[in-house]
């Protein structure tokens, strides 16, 4: 049986959908100050409670989301997946993983002279029933002991079972080994890939203090500071050791010229973590997310990094509304953010020719915009296969020269002019482009100049915008209303809103509908082979799960997001909230 180093973080992920943590290891004092990444999961109770308080975790779906734990394990093929599904034959997964906790962290280890490889470490707390599951666990594992590849060896003086895989090809070390090395040290399972790695998980468990702790590090410090909120999950990766890691399998020396490309790309960004746990009230789900770049901002990043006051929404934003995003980005920097990218490395500087022929071009487009951008789905019903729209709203400062841009550039893109309403609106059907049909994205896509703003999106978005410059008499729906009073009363850099159970339900529906109309077609077009494969189309599977959806649908109420930036990088919020009026739980 063999175990890739993916098996094993999965392994883990899986082992850990907690909740109660009696972890005696922690991130801080396990993963060392130079880790790539790391994750925790150590309490969440409470988001099993409020899915059970929602009837999101009915008794029927604790039983499915069991079947669906045992079939993810079936197959697999590895030793780690095996022992926990024989020991889920006669366990309730669910319950089994209420009880226990878990950590994983992920690191360049050095300590060969010869070869640095990719060590990952994996602890699991079995918790409350540590007796318990200990010893199912013993007796699942024995049944592998007979495995030719797996030995025991002696590590700070414990029997480790270590199940090799192979050095890799030839002489030359596997940067990433995917050995696994394996062993119970009382309530904790530990796991790792070297015999390096586990030395470090005994040590800890022994109560060892280590100098290179990540707990001592300011990088890890200042990105979990900047999290709020509940951390029933904490995930964080750092950036310089990432590409430390990427060099492991560099054989050409590319990653100093990726990394600089990235800090130009996207931002000189040194660290970033999430975290997420059950909510307050009414809120199901809580989450933060940091970005730490203590040398300030850069690259893509810096056109973001402009917080402004939240302002009300257009009158134009109706009760079909089914999605809100708002954002500030400096669009007059983005012609010297591109040739700073191609600056930043050689194989991109022939690029810098093409930007010389289009630049004045870009900037007569760009230049007259300003920073906000307001993009807004919608749904219309009866559902049809263009019943998902969406129109973005880009702040203009200089109309006049923008509709004198688009006079220019809108018929190289194969767009026409048209008349709607006084306005002049610009439009090309997407099959024109390429687009495949999905579900907001059919029909034709259109931009006009109109109200200070460049509207831009599917045609019918547009024209329903333009039409409320004129009327606002439309009013925002309920749901968006619990998302703004939930917003904070500060400039913010972005911000976003979905109602969750209008877009999970419309695009179901929606696939539904288009499925419907390729059988319709097969049908007529191809009447034998509709005949050799009707049977299979029918997909009672798929109809239960529709059904799923529009249940769970009743339960949810709008996700949504904010972000601000600071010198040090951007802080981000979110939430999930759950259903409370009759317009969310039709």
């Amino acid at each position: 049986m063999k175990l890739s180093t993916a098996a094993l973080i999965v392994a883990a992920m899986a082992a850990c959908v907690t909740t109660g943590s009696r972890a005696e290891l922690s991130l801080e004092t396990v993963a060392p100050a130079d880790a790539v990444g790391v994750m925790a999961i150590k309490d969440l109770g409470g988001v099993v409670t409020k899915l059970s308080d929602t009837e999101l975790l009915r008794t029927e779906d604790r039983e499915a989301l069991n079947a669906y734990i045992r079939a993810a394990l079936d197959g697999q093929g590895d030793a780690i997946s095996e022992v926990w599904k024989a020991l889920f034959e006669d366990q309730d997964p669910v319950e089994v993983m209420s009880s226990i906790s878990a950590g994983l962290a992920v690191w360049v280890d050095s300590t060969d002279v010869s070869a640095s490889v990719l060590t990952v470490a994996v602890w699991v707390d079995l918790g409350e029933d540590a007796q318990g599951l200990g010893e199912a666990w013993d007796t699942t594992w024995e049944t592998l002991r007979a495995e030719p590849r797996l030995k025991s060896e002696t590590v700070l003086g414990r029997s480790v079972d270590h199940i090799a895989q192979g050095s890799g090809a030839g002489d030359r070390p596997n940067p990433i080994p995917n050995d696994t090395w394996v062993v119970r040290e009382a309530s904790h399972l530990l796991l790792s890939n070297t015999q390096s790695g586990m030395m470090r998980l005994l040590d800890a468990v022994d109560g060892e203090v280590f100098d290179d702790a990540l707990g001592d590090t300011e990088h890890w410090s200042a990105v979990k500071e900047m999290l709020d909120g509940p951390d029933a999950f904490v995930a964080a990766v750092f950036v310089h050791p990432t590409f430390q890691a990427v060099g492991l399998m560099d054989s050409m020396g590319m990653v100093p010229m990726i990394q600089g490309s990235f800090a130009a790309a996207i931002g000189p960004v040194r660290a970033m973590a999430v975290s997420a746990g059950p909510g307050d009230g009414d809120d199901l789900l809580s989450w933060s997310g940091a970005i730490w770049m203590p040398e300030g901002q850069g690259g893509l990043l810096r056109l973001l990094a402009h917080d402004t006051p939240r302002e009300s929404l257009p009158g134009w934003v109706g009760p079909d509304t089914s999605a809100v995003t708002r954002l500030n980005i400096d669009f007059k920097r983005i012609p010297d953010w591109i040739r700073t990218v191609i600056a930043s490395n050689p194989m991109l500087i022939g690029m810098g020719q093409l930007i010389d022929q289009s630049e004045e071009l870009m900037r007569s487009i760009l230049d007259p915009l300003g920073r906000r951008i307001l993009q807004v789905q919608t749904v219309t019903r009866p559902l049809t296969s263009t019943s998902i729209a969406s129109v973005a709203a880009i702040e203009c400062t200089n109309p006049t020269g923008l509709s004198d841009a688009l006079a220019a550039t809108a018929p190289l893109a194969d767009m026409e002019p048209r008349d709607f309403q006084g306005h002049q609106v610009w439009s090309t059907e997407l099959s024109a482009m390429g687009m495949m049909p999905l579900p907001g994205l059919e029909g034709a896509i259109s931009v006009s100049v109109a109200g200070g703003h460049l509207l831009a999106g599917d045609e019918t978005a547009v024209e329903s915008a333009l039409r409320g410059l004129a009327t606002r008499s439309s009013s925002p729906p309920a749901w968006l209303d619990r998302v703004t009073s939930w917003l904070p009363d500060t400039p913010l850099s972005a911000w976003g809103a979905w109602d969750l159970a209008e877009s999970l339900t419309a695009v179901a529906e929606i696939q539904r509908l288009q499925f419907k109309k390729w059988e319709e077609e097969l049908k007529a077009e191809d009447p034998e082979l509709w005949e050799e494969i009707k049977s299979e189309l029918v997909d009672e599977i798929q109809a239960e799960q529709d059904d799923r959806t529009a249940a769970i649908a009743r339960h949810l109420g709008p996700a949504a997001w904010w972000g601000s930036s600071a010198d040090d990088g951007f802080r981000i919020r979110g939430v999930v909230m759950g259903a409370t009026s009759p317009r969310e739980s039709r």
